[in-house]
């Protein structure tokens, strides 16, 4: 039992590196075996330690002890990490050939003095960049700190194992940091039972010892074969409880996660931004959402869309564009779904061979609400969004190219046009973005970019290549555009080759000596999802001369008539490519093989662009939070709930007795405007609705979708009078929900008044 507690022990510190290895986080390289094996390392040193005989004499000498212990623990930590990660101490051939052939010593100095120096050389590059605002990314750096916390992991488990003889007390330490990383993960989630099995198994161990030692102790006869009963009362108890919780559903109420979100997001601001400034490498963290933007391939957000991503939702999505589409139909036709539109994240230009980042010359500002974030090119639409996000984030998706928000931004840009970025700290917010709107004839009269020199400052990262890029790729993508002038043919091209690639979300992520992801796909593996299709593209464009760029983000969802939304799932995370033209600017292209073809539509001839007003999008609404006054709880709960009882009952009787028709043409009254004998229901709804929506002494978000209301209600009651039997009961339901709506903006406007 004593070897299986310390093997329990080794494996529950060996499960956060293991964490780290499932997702990605940077690539350590050899130095990721060092992790592995550091923290059980130190369980087995520290296990040593603690097994020293006790001094007989005065207390001092066990303080004395244990302080030789820790600096004994600490030296050798400091030794074993050093070696793992340095190599520092010459092998015996490298000793033997030494004292044989050299006959000298002096080699071998040398050669541990030269990885010393390397070693502190580079840990003052890396000081000396976190001092200046963010520093490169070092492995060996963050192996050492890494290493650190995970042998002192070790040591701190051992030191509870061998005092306290609790195995969850032990285990906590361990199954705390494990935790931790999953929380900001998306892989590994295994590891967290397999942690509470073997900690449950190490209680049990300790446990029993305990037990052994005091029927000893007492003379008591005992059978050796009880830990064998003990053992499988356990793993029963174990199965059950991993059943119930397969077949429980998850309790996750929403305003309580918001809320503790809201609580720890200062603290998670400040932790992401020191991490930024230590290791900006560090990739994959995606779970609370962040400023950065995940890098390197594969993405692991997209990757696992199959179990990992599904029908978890996102955000909802209201267009301006989508007027006439919702429920109730234009003269009770569907017609369909409107236009959606990609939630672009952001956006990658660096391309290594192995994945995506950003250079470290993109700056970020700050930009307040309403202020304009970029000029819009010829040849688009403005497009209103309010969008609603249901998942922690700090980036704003929008459609691209955003040029206004409603809320306080932060700006990641490269270079003027080139957005990387928008940050956000609110998850509700109305975006205005400049959709493109250039049909393929406009597209395919654009010149070639001959002189790279037109290219606006700072765009010519996006034509960059890696020296990884093979000559067969290279040979491709002159195959593809051989003959043509037009950048636009030549995306077409390169689009129409890569489609006809198989789309297939179950391959692996690439070996390690791959060298370039793209040739991989290209020519040996031949299917993939989006980051693949999207890699491939950006490669051949910038092969083909074409300034293009890496974004990620959503695609546009399905369509819920009923509450006229677009509803975005987890399933919908995306990637496509977006090429550069001197006159409409960054063009999304869709090479990607599962995803529908991109339908390019100008704009109306009624329309100029950019139009400057876009009809605005109605807000998506959601449940305010509640402030709860925790020095009055025990009072105001009862209190409250015997309040909001009566308010609701008595509400609830007068809201049924009320004709919405009859109301609205009471406040219509009040406000001046009475309906007249020669009026139409329809007639007078839409001269209401005008009125509100032009008054200039209310709320204009608020008279805008009054206006919408009155309109709707208008055209659920003209449906009770007029049409066929059988829709008039629906009519009558539509039009009390219109008027459920409609009342709380009314009594906000006559405030107003």
């Amino acid at each position: 039992m004593g070897w299986g507690a310390l093997t329990s022990c080794a494996v529950l510190v060996m499960l956060p590196a293991w964490a780290v290895r499932a997702n990605n986080w940077v690539d350590l390289g050899r130095y990721q075996s060092a992790l592995e094996g550091i923290g059980a390392l130190g369980v087995l040193v520290v296990w040593w330690i603690m097994g020293w005989r006790r001094p007989r004499r005065a207390s001092r000498y066990g303080i004395v002890r244990s302080l030789a212990g820790t600096f004994i623990a600490a030296a050798a930590g400091l030794f074993l990490l050093s070696q793992m990660l340095l190599g520092w101490i010459p092998g015996p051939i490298a000793v033997l050939r030494a004292v044989i052939f050299d006959r000298t010593w002096h080699g071998l100095w040398q050669q541990a003095a030269t990885a010393w120096t390397g070693a502190f050389g580079r840990l003052a590059l890396w000081w000396s960049g976190v001092q200046a605002g963010g520093a490169s990314q070092d492995n060996l750096v963050f192996a050492a700190m890494a290493g650190i916390v995970l042998w002192t992991l070790g040591g701190v488990t051992a030191l509870l194992a061998r005092r306290s003889q609790q195995g969850y007390l032990t285990a906590a330490p361990s199954l705390w940091l494990l935790g931790a990383i999953l929380l900001y993960s998306r892989s590994g989630q295994i590891l967290l039972p397999v942690g509470l099995g073997i900690a449950l198994l190490l209680q049990l161990l300790l446990d029993h010892n305990q037990l052994l030692q005091r029927w000893a102790s007492s003379g008591l006869d005992y059978s050796t074969g009880l830990i064998v009963d003990r053992l499988m009362l356990v793993m029963g108890v174990a199965l059950l409880l991993l059943t119930a919780a397969a077949v429980t559903p998850n309790l996750y109420i929403e305003p309580l996660v918001d809320r503790y979100y809201e609580r720890v997001r200062p603290v998670y601001e400040s932790l992401e931004e020191t991490a930024e400034r230590l290791f900006p490498g560090v990739r994959g963290v995606s779970r609370l959402g962040s400023g950065g933007l995940a890098g390197g391939l594969p993405n692991e957000f997209l990757l696992r869309a199959g179990p990992d991503l599904g029908d978890a939702l996102v955000m909802r999505v209201r267009t301006s564009d989508s007027a006439g589409y919702g429920y109730p139909y234009d003269a009770g036709l569907d017609r369909g779904s409107p236009p959606g539109h990609y939630m672009r994240g952001g956006t990658l230009a660096y391309y290594d061979g192995r994945g995506w980042s950003n250079p470290q010359l993109d700056y970020r500002e700050d930009a307040p609400a309403g202020e304009a974030l970029q000029t819009a090119w010829e040849g688009r639409k403005e497009v209103v969004q309010s969008v609603a996000l249901s998942f922690n984030t700090q980036a704003l998706y929008a459609a691209p190219e955003p040029i206004e928000a409603s809320v306080d931004v932060r700006l990641g840009l490269r270079a003027a046009g080139d957005i990387v970025a928008l940050w956000s700290r609110e998850r509700s917010y109305t975006v205005v973005s400049a959709t493109p709107a250039a049909t393929d004839e406009m597209l395919a009269v654009e010149p070639p970019w001959d002189d790279l020199s037109a290219l606006p400052p700072g765009y010519q990262m996006h034509l960059q290549l890696p020296d990884t890029i093979t000559q067969r790729t290279r040979d491709l993508a002159v195959e593809l555009t051989e003959g043509l002038s037009s950048p636009y043919a030549k995306a077409q091209a390169i689009e129409a080759f890569l489609r006809t690639y198989e789309y297939d979300l179950d391959v692996s992520e690439p070996p390690e000596d791959v060298e370039d992801v793209a040739d991989y796909f290209l020519f040996d593996l031949q299917r993939g999802y989006c980051d693949y299709y999207a890699t491939a593209f950006v490669t051949l464009a910038r092969l083909s001369g074409l300034p293009a760029r890496f974004a990620t983000g959503f695609a546009a969802g399905r369509w819920d008539a009923a509450d006229a939304v677009w509803i975005v799932t987890e399933a919908e995370a995306h990637s496509w490519p977006e090429v550069y033209f001197p006159t409409y600017g960054w063009i999304p292209f869709e090479p990607t093989a599962g995803r529908p073809s991109l339908v390019r539509m100008g704009l109306p001839q009624n329309v100029v662009a950019p139009s400057g007003a876009a009809s605005p999008a109605a807000p998506v609404e959601e449940p305010a939070g509640i402030e709860w006054n925790w020095q009055m709880l025990l009072w105001l709960i009862p209190v409250g709930l015997m309040a909001w009882g009566a308010v609701a009952m008595l509400r609830s009787a007068a809201r049924k007795r009320e004709d919405p028709w009859q109301g609205l043409l009471r406040w219509g009254g009040k406000a001046g405007r009475p309906m007249t004998a020669d009026q139409t229901i329809l007639e007078y709804g839409g001269g209401l609705a005008d009125y509100v929506a032009t008054n200039e002494t209310y709320l204009v978000d608020s008279a805008r979708i009054a206006a919408q209301e009155i309109r709707s209600l208008a055209g659920a009651v003209n449906r009770t009078k007029y049409a066929p039997e059988g829709l008039r009961e629906r009519a009558v339901a539509d039009a009390r929900q219109h008027w459920e709506r409609l009342r709380d903006y009314l009594r906000v406007l006559r405030r107003r008044r």
